[in-house]
Parts: structure tokens; C-alpha cells; sequence
């Protein structure tokens, strides 16, 4: 009796600037390095399968959650977040993974590579075009979902390396242009652990209007210096506006940087113009008796 072909692998291969993918990107702007390691256990579990895993995604939550630690994960929701977001940036198949299957053009290609010379079978949920890869681009099973359907034809299948890089540099132009555009309105700027945050003036007159008799600019301006002496304490750009509220708020609460309130000067011009310093009678009021008796002691 011949030996069972082998599906699961015990190692896949990983790109050097997989940090560097715009995907990757992607999913660490949302939602943190913690969005990449629950993309990077369910990759795993999938290998341990073969180049897909049919399985229920509570239960697949539950794994992951196990996995990592629920110290730093609480509940199943955001790990269910992260899957569907990997389906919508293309990191996963949205078509399969609605119907539990865990698998993609790129899972499928980097499996290919390692398992070349074995006789695994390649026809289930395969995604890849058999002129490319060596693998049959043919309907799967009534469960699974075929090339077309999902969007993947046969000649955007192979990537070369020169366009991913070409992919990458202009990603970053445009996440430079977006940063540029920001800057133009921004009144200050909030340190990050991904770049920066923007306040702009209508941020900035928000929070004016909710704390009236606060200075709030220079509540920002202490918010940069502590980011900046603390990086640690640094959030991501895309929770940096909660931060910048609470700030304001404590500082508020706290009865910090409180404005200044100046009373200027009012002036009765009329009753100044009718009043002479030189009128004795002003001056001295009801103490005339005071002048009799000094004139007396004069005389005398």
C-alpha cells in the first residue's frame, strides 16, 4: 500500500518585506500589530490543513483566541472583525470564507511552490490558472467557488516583482499625498505610533466650543510634549482622536489652563469733563470748617 500524500505543510514561505505589502499595511493601520497576529495564526492553521481550511469561524476565533492569549483578546468579535477585513483588502477569499472556507490566491500560490513535486490533489476551492502554476483552475465541488466568481483571471494571476514594488511606491505616494493634504489645514499635530495625527480647525473648534474656558491649544501643546518624552504611551492614528478628547477632558476637569479674562477700562467722559480738580468746593466737600480753622491759625 503506497504512502498517504501529505496536504499539511511544515513550513511556508514568507517574504522579507512582508511587513512592507500594502495589505499588510492595511490591516496593521486598522487594527494594529494585534490585526497582523490573528492574520498570522490563521494563515498558519490553514497550512497545517493544506492550502484551505473548512472549518467554522466561531470555532476558528476560538483557536486563535487560545493561541495568542485571552490576556490580549476578550472576546471572539474582533477576531471575526479580522477576517472579514482580510476578505475585504483581498489577504483572504470573500466568496469561500462566507461559505467557511479559509483559503486565497496568495495561500494557494506560496502552497504551490513548496508542495511542486507532490501528488497533492489541487482541485478543490483551487483558485490558481493551470498556465501559470502548475495547478487546474476547474470548479470545485458545488460548495466551492471558481475562478471567475471570485474575480481572479488568468492573466492577473502572476505578479511580477517589479510591480509589486511599483504597487508599494505608489501606495505610499498616496499615504504621503493624504498626509500633505492634511498638514495644510492641521493646527497641530499629535504624535503616532503609525505617523501622525491632525488636528484640524474644525476639531480644534469643536473642542474650543465643548470647554469655553479652557485654553485648549495649549492643552495640545502639553499633549505633543508628553507623547513625544513618552513614546510607549503613543496610540495609533486611528484611535488618536479619542486620545486628544480625554486629554482635553482631564485637563478640563483637572481646572487647568484656564483663560485669562481681562475687564478693560470704562470711562464716563461726561462726568470727568464736569468735574475740576482745582474746584475747591469738590475737593474739600463737607470739610470747608477744615480751611476756617487753618485760615484762623494763620491770622493769629
Amino acid at each position: 500500500m503506497s504512502r498517504p500524500v501529505k496536504t499539511g505543510l511544515d513550513y511556508f514561505l514568507s517574504d522579507v518585506s512582508f511587513w512592507d505589502d500594502g495589505k499588510i499595511m492595511d490591516l496593521t493601520n486598522t487594527y494594529g500589530p494585534m490585526g497582523v497576529c490573528i492574520y498570522d495564526v490563521v494563515l498558519r492553521q490553514v497550512y497545517k490543513n493544506g492550502y484551505y481550511l473548512e472549518t467554522s469561524l466561531d470555532a476558528l476565533a476560538g483557536l486563535v483566541i487560545r493561541t495568542i492569549g485571552n490576556r490580549w483578546i476578550k472576546n471572539k468579535n474582533l477576531v471575526l472583525q479580522v477576517m472579514q477585513y482580510c476578505a475585504e483588502i483581498g489577504l483572504l477569499d470573500h466568496a469561500l470564507l462566507s461559505q467557511s472556507v479559509i483559503t486565497s490566491v496568495g495561500i494557494q500560490q506560496r502552497y504551490d511552490q513548496v508542495t511542486a513535486r507532490n501528488k497533492v490533489d489541487k482541485t478543490k476551492y483551487w483558485l490558481l490558472e493551470k498556465k501559470d502554476v502548475p495547478a487546474a483552475c476547474q470548479s470545485a465541488p458545488p460548495k466551492s467557488v471558481s475562478a471567475a466568481e471570485t474575480g481572479v483571471s488568468a492573466t492577473e494571476t502572476p505578479i511580477s516583482a517589479q510591480t509589486i514594488r511599483q504597487r508599494r511606491e505608489e501606495k505610499k505616494r498616496e499615504e504621503e499625498n493624504r498626509e500633505d493634504q492634511s498638514r495644510v489645514c492641521s493646527v497641530i499635530e499629535i504624535p503616532c505610533r503609525n505617523g501622525t495625527f491632525s488636528v484640524d480647525e474644525d476639531f480644534l473648534d469643536e473642542l474650543t466650543h465643548t470647554y469655553p474656558e479652557m485654553d485648549v491649544m495649549e492643552s495640545l501643546k502639553h499633549l505633543v510634549t508628553y507623547l513625544l518624552s513618552n513614546p510607549g504611551k503613543q496610540r495609533f492614528r486611528n484611535a488618536a482622536g479619542g486620545t486628544v478628547r480625554w486629554w482635553v477632558q482631564e485637563d478640563n476637569d483637572h481646572h487647568k489652563y484656564r483663560k485669562k479674562h481681562t475687564i478693560p477700562p470704562t470711562y464716563d467722559i461726561g462726568e470727568y469733563e464736569s468735574t475740576s480738580v482745582l474746584d475747591e468746593e469738590d475737593a474739600w466737600g463737607d470739610n470747608s470748617w477744615l480751611l476756617e480753622e487753618l485760615a484762623n491759625d494763620t491770622t493769629s
